[in-house]
């Protein structure tokens, strides 16, 4: 396992297929520029807001500011996997073990279509004929092959990019890559941002510097998750073989008394199925890497497929996956004549649970778990769009910061920190208690006049007395003004504010703001 050279011929050699901008070729055609976004992030542009400067991460506002006249939708995951469904059936007639990552990205273990097809060159060229056919030749593709999924997805997106398959010779896998930047590890989902960014800021900004380091250095100093990178810089296998016999690996059976004609009750018993699988691995401290999905009818209809996520998977990613699949399968012309009669979800792969570095003050607690029971409770009596959770989606005002989502879409094993860094926000604590409802509030001076922000963000005279819902209270402390000037561009939406953060003689401290010359409570810290 050195970094210049070659592998262990134990890594599995790996075929990835890659559709750079399915989310955006899945969404019905418009007139306008279309950009994608997830979570207030870019993730697919056509090619027109791509030439304008769209750029996969930017921020909504980015994005606008480079194409302002492009039509913005947000990420619909059913969508993308029905689409995709007539992909995965066509390769799968070729070459039956598929194995899914995500909409629009599938990969294929090459030992036996290598024999059969008499060469990896045969195999790119029936696979991406197949693909071709189904969706056409204007729909750009990568097709990469190398040692281990890692890699192959790694040669898949530079095929998208440069416009042919990529295939990387046996062993070669770490030089091929060593110029390259880390970043691309992070796109295939083998290392977190932060990570890239904390070796961006030591030096270490190649794979290639990666994987010159030593390995017992980069434990010592990033941890597992350094390690995991390490490994992938280096050509070697990301993820050891598991010890496990699959004959071993628990699998979950639900069948039903009568045929179900409905997604919705089949994804709501996924879900006690997921939670016991998931619970039996962690009793052997394992984590479930790649599950079977099977589902059967009255009338013999099936459908079966693999899904592969490298971090592993939580109750909530396998019912995910489930909804996907039989949306797919359902919506698919003249597939499914009957009710279902049976579900199946198989554990195929694992690894050994790494754990997780909690934060100084802990992380999830027993009370968190029984939050997670109750809402998985409420959902089954009202239905998976009656039930809604906050979610941190990020903002610069204290409103803006969390929003209600259905629970259908949420990880609620799993914390989702609010994306940052917002230029302008105030910085932390946040407010603990913002107001629903807009209260208005005083600000006086010394003389008893209403104090102002001025044109060039100046306080116009020391606030000494605030008035909050008619009692009076004096000010023992304060920083600000803050000046925000919010989507200047939209005549509906702009605004133009500043905020005053206030500590009280009562102990309180509170965030305000003036707006067209009145103040009012954004929020209360304490």
């Amino acid at each position: 396992m050195a970094a210049s050279g070659g592998v262990s011929s134990s890594v599995p050699r790996v075929l990835t297929l890659w559709c750079p901008e399915w989310p955006a070729y899945v969404v019905p055609p418009v007139q306008e520029p279309l950009i994608v976004l997830d979570q207030h992030r870019v993730i697919a542009a056509c090619p027109r807001a791509r030439h304008a400067g769209v750029r996969t991460g930017d921020r909504r506002r980015t994005a606008l500011r480079a194409c302002p006249n492009a039509t913005v939708v947000p990420r619909d995951y059913s969508a993308e996997v029905q689409a995709f469904e007539r992909v995965v059936s066509a390769v799968a007639e070729i070459i039956p073990l598929v194995e899914l990552l995500e909409p629009g990205s599938l990969c294929l273990d090459m030992r036996g279509p290598t024999r059969y097809f008499g060469g990896e060159r045969f195999v790119v060229d029936h696979v991406r004929s197949v693909v071709e056919n189904q969706l056409g030749a204007e729909v750009p593709i990568g097709i990469g092959i190398a040692d281990g999924r890692a890699a192959s997805a790694i040669a898949a997106r530079r095929s998208g990019a440069v416009h042919r398959p990529v295939i990387v010779e046996p062993g070669r896998t770490a030089a091929a890559f060593t110029t390259m930047s880390l970043r691309w590890l992070h796109a295939i989902g083998e290392m977190s941002i932060e990570l890239v960014e904390l070796l961006d800021r030591l030096g270490i900004r190649a794979v290639g510097d990666l994987a010159a380091l030593n390995e017992r250095d980069v434990l010592t100093r990033f941890g597992l998750p350094g390690v995991r990178a390490y490994r992938v810089a280096t050509g070697a296998d990301e993820q050891p073989l598991s010890s496990v016999a699959p004959s071993q690996l628990p699998e979950r059976e639900r069948r039903f008394e009568e045929p179900v004609l409905s997604v919705t009750p089949v994804v709501f018993s996924a879900r006690e199925l997921a939670a016991e699988l998931v619970q039996e691995l962690a009793m052997e401290g394992l984590v479930c890497t790649r599950i079977t999905v099977a589902a059967e009818t009255e009338h013999s209809e099936r459908t079966e497929r693999h899904w592969y996520r490298s971090e592993g998977f939580t109750a909530a990613a396998m019912i995910d996956r489930v909804r996907w699949q039989l949306d797919a399968w359902i919506n698919e012309s003249s597939a499914v004549s009957a009710g279902v009669i049976v579900l199946r979800i198989s554990v195929t792969a694992v690894r050994p649970d790494d754990g997780v570095q909690q934060g100084f003050w802990g992380g999830a607690s027993e009370a968190d778990g029984r939050a997670a029971r109750a809402v998985a409770r409420l959902v089954t009596l009202c239905g998976p769009e009656g039930v809604r959770v906050p979610m941190p989606i990020g903002g610069r005002l204290p409103e803006d910061r969390y929003g209600w989502v259905s629970t259908t879409v949420v990880d609620t094993d799993h914390h989702v920190e609010a994306l940052a860094p917002w230029p302008g926000s105030v910085v932390r604590p946040a407010p603990v208690i913002v107001p629903t409802d807009e209260i208005m509030v005083e600000v006086l001076n010394d003389r008893g006049e209403s104090v102002g922000v001025s044109g060039r963000g100046e306080m116009t005279s020391d606030p000494v007395c605030v008035v909050i819902g008619g009692q009076s209270c004096r000010v023992v402390a304060w920083a600000g003004p803050w000046p925000l000037i919010e989507r200047w561009w939209d005549d509906r939406r702009r605004r133009r504010l500043a905020r005053l953060q206030v500590v009280l003689e009562d102990g309180s401290a509170h965030l305000l703001a003036v707006e067209r010359q009145r103040w009012h409570l954004m929020g209360t810290h304490s």
